[in-house]
C-alpha cells in the first residue's frame, strides 16, 4: 500500500506506515455498516413499493 521500505526522518527509521487494526474497526463502523444498513433499507422501501403499489415480484423472487 504505502511501501515495505523504512523511513529515515531526523536520524530515526521508522516504519513505513501502515493499517492498524483500530483503522480497519473505525472504517468498517463508519463507512461499511452505514452503507449495508442504508442499502437494506433502499431494498425493503422497493420490495413494499413494488409488492404493494404495483402488484408485481421484486428482483430474484420473480424467479421462484
Amino acid at each position: 500500500m504505502f511501501g515495505r521500505k523504512k523511513q529515515v526522518i531526523k536520524g530515526y527509521d521508522l516504519p513505513s506506515p501502515r493499517l492498524t487494526g483500530t483503522a480497519l474497526r473505525l472504517m468498517m463502523v463508519y463507512i461499511a455498516l452505514p452503507m449495508i444498513v442504508g442499502l437494506a433499507l433502499i431494498d425493503v422501501i422497493l420490495f413494499l413499493v413494488f409488492k404493494y403499489a404495483f402488484g408485481s415480484c421484486y428482483g430474484m423472487w420473480c424467479l421462484f
